[in-house]
């Protein structure tokens, strides 16, 4: 393909003897300096191909670039006070391919030319069994199709073609770089996922999820992603008639056959994002790392752009002019950049009586863990330090607040019910620096906290966590949406939802709460009560920003709720209709020559 592009191509190779799929299976393979034909043609080649394409996604989940483009500038999260790319949160038309592109478009293409090496070649690797082949070979058309679905969601039309063909394996350097349509990649994915669910290939992923290599796919994993790029094409321009259908009737599939799958919901909404349980019966697919610097490079901040850092990405200033609070593992490095917004947690989390999803996804109280930093009341370890009060206890809150020896943040209902304050009056004198607080002070998504002491014990060094890409959960919520749209019983998709919310209710009366008025929220709102339900399922999973764009309301959704600056001067979102696509970085633009182009340039999204 073009340079920009063939570059990254060869990244995968130099990943091959470093990188792993499960957290105890590490691959003893000699690093090579170009990927060739023959080494497809090998037992040893395909597996430690298999292994570099899973390794990938580190390059997208739970990383600062692939998060910045999936986690704000929705309706969920805005930028923080210490943000580095703020143009993603905000857009306008300062956003361009300079800056806006995130790092999908060049991540990518490495992994989708190692799996077509894998798919065009793997069946000569005779020094395997053909079931051991056809298995390595299923993966790759996963791992193809869940990378090709994150560009056509993100940028539209992308590259089939990566100089030999299109879905063929190349090694050969080329300028020469040609986008396929919408259309074309969409059927592209479709096809690999039919391939391993439903044609002749359809066996050769396990029914059972791998135990001995966590990370790795089988069936279940397949359909929820065949679903979601059924459910994902029944809304675009080239939808194929029968697509919301597909979903639904994939989705069932999934949920109705789940226990010869393996697959089940937990019954307590903690446990899912429970570090050490990750690969749990509700996890579908999931990005693995390892803690061993030899072969994860996990080093203090500022190492490779595959840590995972989502741990600190959430997390607000808690250590900054906090009496008795200093950065430690626990609590996490504070990187100050995604803050939720009123909306997610005041109006989406409105129930925070029946529903433990927002207790159990943030936090909202932080406890001394140092008495020798600013500490003007005494306090000792243990005791309270900050207590960001949520809105439904702000009332009773308000009088005694003078009174607390810690700091208390409320919600300023009277003008924007998700800005938070620093504290006034008397009982507050001490204490100083909160009067930019409103996006540096905030309720804390926990989901990826890890207080398990990693490489060197440092509060810096990045999370060896593996990441949910997919869960069951969502296999539910993707199958009432495809249900609704495609005239299926209200009622039906109603109860669908109703197992995600009673699993969300910690006694029989919160659960009845919960499930009450479904039939008849959906029946009012319908699309927008199932975004509203997938933000309290999934928040902060990197779905969010696909989800609005998906279903056409990304503009309206942002207007309604993300429209004021996250603090007093900052500038206001300004999204725009052709911000539903990401632009193809320019240096894409500048490198390639596609002579299907009218200019012999690659194709630049609309109004960039």
């Amino acid at each position: 393909m073009k340079s920009t592009v063939k570059k990254y191509i060869t990244i995968a190779c130099t990943l091959l003897a470093v990188l792993t799929i499960g957290c105890n299976d590490v691959l003893d393979e000699q690093p090579r300096s170009a990927l060739v034909p023959d080494f497809f043609r090998t037992g040893q080649g395909l597996n430690a191909g298999i292994t570099a394409a899973y390794a990938s996604f580190r390059y997208f989940y739970a990383n600062e670039g692939g998060m910045n483009t999936t986690v704000y500038g929705t309706d969920e999260f805005t930028h923080g006070q210490q943000q580095t790319n703020p143009i993603l949160s905000v857009y306008g038309p300062q956003l361009n391919p300079s800056n806006g592109s995130g790092p999908a478009w060049a991540r990518a293409y490495p992994a989708i030319n190692t799996c077509n090496g894998i798919v065009d070649l793997g069946s000569e690797a005779t020094d395997l069994t053909v079931v051991q082949r056809n298995a390595l070979i299923a993966e790759a058309k996963f791992i193809r199709a869940q990378w090709y679905f994150i560009l056509v969601q993100t940028y539209g039309g992308a590259s089939l073609d990566l100089g030999s063909g299109p879905l063929r394996f190349n090694s050969n350097t080329s300028s020469f770089a040609t986008r396929a349509s919408l259309a074309d990649i969409y059927a592209a994915i479709v096809q690999d996922l039919v391939d391993i669910t439903d044609g002749a290939n359809s066996d050769d992923l396990p029914n059972a999820k791998p135990t001995a290599t966590p990370g790795r796919v089988w069936r279940a994993s397949a359909l929820h992603l065949l679903s979601k790029v059924y459910l994902t094409r029944a809304y675009t321009s080239v939808a194929v008639a029968g697509d919301f259908q597909n979903a639904y009737t994939t989705a069932m599939d999934l949920i109705n056959n789940s226990a010869s799958y393996g697959v089940s919901l937990l019954p307590d909404y903690a446990s899912v994002h429970q570090q050490g349980n990750e690969n749990n019966a509700e996890t579908l697919f999931q990005v693995n790392w390892i803690d061993n610097t030899t072969f994860n490079n996990n080093t203090a901040f500022g190492g490779p752009a595959y840590q995972n850092v989502s741990l600190f990405l959430f997390r607000c200033f808690y250590n900054q002019n906090v009496p008795g609070m200093v950065r430690d593992i626990a609590n996490g490095r504070s990187f100050v950049r995604y803050k939720p917004t009123a909306w997610l947690l005041n109006t989406a989390f409105a129930d925070k009586i029946n529903d433990s999803r927002f207790e159990k996804s943030f936090q909202s109280v932080w406890y001394v863990n140092s008495t020798t930093t600013l500490n003007p009341k005494g306090l000792a370890l243990g005791d309270t330090a900050m207590w960001i009060v949520p809105n439904h206890l702000a009332a009773a809150v308000e009088p005694t607040k003078d009174s607390r020896r810690y700091v208390v943040f409320l919600p300023n209902s009277a003008t924007n019910p998700g800005t938070y304050f620093g504290p006034s009056g008397a009982g507050y004198a001490d204490y100083a620096g909160y009067n930019d607080g409103q996006n540096k002070y905030y309720p804390s998504l926990k989901k990826y906290n890890s207080t398990q002491p990693r490489s060197g014990n440092d509060v810096n060094i990045a999370s060896v966590r593996p990441f949910i890409v997919y869960r069951f959960a969502e296999t539910y919520l993707i199958a009432a949406e495809a249900g609704l749209q495609s005239g299926q019983s209200v009622a039906d998709m109603a109860n669908l939802i109703n197992v995600v919310r009673s699993r969300a209710g910690d006694t029989a009366p919160a659960k009845a709460a919960l499930t009450a008025t479904t039939l008849a929220d959906l029946t009012a709102n319908g699309i927008d009560y199932i975004l509203d339900e997938r933000a309290r399922e999934l928040c902060g999973e990197q779905m969010r920003w696909f989800d609005l764009v998906r279903t056409g309301k990304l503009i309206d959704r942002l207007t309604l709720y993300n429209s004021t600056p996250a603090r007093p001067g900052a500038q206001v979102p300004n999204p725009l209709p052709h911000h539903i696509l990401r632009p193809i970085p320019q240096s894409q633009i500048d490198a390639s020559v596609d002579p299907n182009s009218p200019d012999g340039k690659y194709p630049q999204n609309p109004n960039y």
